[in-house]
C-alpha cells in the first residue's frame, strides 16, 4: 500500500489579441488522446494488488521545494485484510512513531497512490513503455503525459504481485521532479496479520459524499467542483467531532485535501509558517513539506490547504479561494488548526507529518 500524494500542475493559456491570425498559422487540431490498454491493464492491477497481498517493506518519500529537499523513510507493514501499520524511522525527532490505516474502502473508486485512476485516465495519456526493474524485481513502467508530450509521471509496477513499487511525478517541464516514493525493500508475506495495532488514522472522520455538495454549498461552504490545471472534486469527508468538512481533490496523479471549519484563524495556531499578504491585506500561512500546507481565514471559515503541490503552483490553488482582510475587532471565536489532526486524515505520512518537522 502506497502513500497517497498531492500536487498541482498549472497550464498557462497564452492569449493573443490584435490582427486576426492568418490561415497558414491556425493551429491544427489537437489528435485524439487513446490511453493504451496495457498500461491502463497494469494500473488496474496496482490499484487491486493492495486488497490481495501482504507485504513488509522499507518505504522512502522525498519531495522538493524552496526550502530544499524533504525525506521520509517508513517501515510498512501491510496485511492485505487489515490495513497498513506505519512507523517512521530514521527520525531523531520522533523514532517510532506509527499508525494504522484501514484498508481502504474504494468509496470513489480504485486508486494508483492514492490518486483516483478514473482522473488518471480523464487527464493524461497513459503510455506502457514494456520492462524494466527496480530493488532487485522485475517491473513494468508506465508514463502519464500531458497533452503537450512531457512526462508528468512515471509507474514502476511490481510483475509478479502488481505492487507499486515506485513513483515519480514531474513539475510543468516534463523533467524537473517534485516528488518521489521508492521502495528500498520488500518482502511478499503469505500471509500477514498485525496483531497489535497502533493508534488509528484517521478518527471520527465519515464520508458524506458528492451527493451532499449543493446542500453544503447553500449552507456557506465553499466547494468548487474544480481547481486549477485539471483538479476535480471528487469526495467528501466530515469529522463528526468538529463538523469540519475535507474537499478532495485530484487530476488522478497530484491531489490536494481543503479543509473548512467555522471560526476565526488564531495565528499562534501557524507559529512557524511563512505569512504572505494579499493586496487587499488578507493573511496567508504556509509551510512546505510533507505535506505543505496553506492557511487562512476568510468569511469566518477558517481553510487549511494540505497536499504535496509543487511550491510554484501552491499560490495559484490558493488564490482560487475567498480571501477576506482579518477583521478589526476582537471577541470572534478563535480556533486552533489542529493541523496534526488534519493531516491524519489523508495519509500514512500526512499521519506523521507532525513528528517529521
Amino acid at each position: 500500500m502506497s502513500l497517497s500524494r498531492l500536487a498541482v500542475l498549472v497550464g498557462t493559456a497564452l492569449i493573443g489579441f490584435g490582427l486576426p491570425l492568418p490561415a497558414a498559422a491556425t493551429p491544427a487540431p489537437a489528435a485524439q488522446r487513446e490511453d493504451n490498454p496495457s498500461a491502463v491493464a497494469w494500473l488496474q492491477r496496482a490499484a487491486a494488488a493492495p486488497d490481495h497481498v501482504s507485504f513488509h517493506g522499507t518505504q522512502i518519500i522525498t519531495s522538493w521545494g524552496p526550502q530544499g529537499a524533504s525525506s521520509a523513510m517508513l517501515d510498512i507493514v501491510h496485511a492485505a485484510s487489515q490495513g497498513s501499520e506505519i512507523s517512521v524511522v530514521g527520525s531523531a525527532a520522533s523514532p517510532g512513531a506509527k499508525a494504522f490505516v484501514q484498508r481502504a474502502n474504494h468509496a470513489a473508486g480504485p486508486t494508483v497512490d492514492g490518486g483516483p485512476l478514473a482522473l488518471l485516465k480523464e487527464t493524461y495519456e497513459l503510455v506502457y513503455k514494456c520492462c524494466t526493474d527496480t530493488i532487485g524485481r522485475a517491473a513494468v513502467l508506465v508514463e502519464a503525459l500531458r497533452g503537450d508530450r512531457t512526462v508528468a509521471g512515471r509507474f514502476w509496477i511490481d510483475q509478479t504481485t502488481g505492487l507499486l513499487l515506485q513513483r515519480q511525478l514531474f513539475g510543468d517541464d516534463g523533467k524537473t521532479m517534485v516528488r518521489a516514493t521508492v521502495f528500498t525493500d520488500l518482502e511478499i508475506e503469505q500471509s500477514e496479520f498485525i496483531g497489535h495495532l497502533p493508534p488509528m488514522a484517521p478518527g471520527s472522520v465519515e464520508s458524506v459524499g458528492m451527493s451532499s455538495v449543493d446542500g453544503l454549498r447553500s449552507q456557506g461552504w465553499t466547494c468548487s467542483p474544480t481547481l486549477p490545471a485539471s483538479l476535480q472534486l471528487y469526495d467528501v469527508h466530515q469529522d463528526q467531532a468538529t463538523k469540519s468538512l475535507q474537499f478532495s481533490y485530484s487530476d488522478g496523479l497530484f491531489n490536494v485535501s481543503l479543509f473548512e471549519q467555522r471560526g476565526e484563524l488564531d495565528p499562534a495556531a501557524v507559529a512557524g509558517y511563512t505569512m504572505t499578504t494579499t493586496a487587499d491585506g488578507a493573511r496567508i500561512y504556509q509551510r512546505y513539506g510533507m505535506p505543505s500546507y496553506a492557511v487562512w481565514s476568510s468569511g469566518g471559515i477558517v481553510y487549511t490547504l494540505v497536499g504535496d503541490l509543487p511550491y510554484e503552483n501552491l499560490a495559484k490553488v490558493v488564490a482560487a479561494f475567498p480571501h477576506t482582510p482579518p477583521p478589526k475587532v476582537t471577541a470572534v471565536q478563535r480556533m486552533g488548526t489542529g493541523l496534526a489532526k488534519i493531516a491524519s486524515w489523508l495519509t500514512p505520512v500526512g499521519a506523521l507529518s507532525h513528528k517529521l518537522g
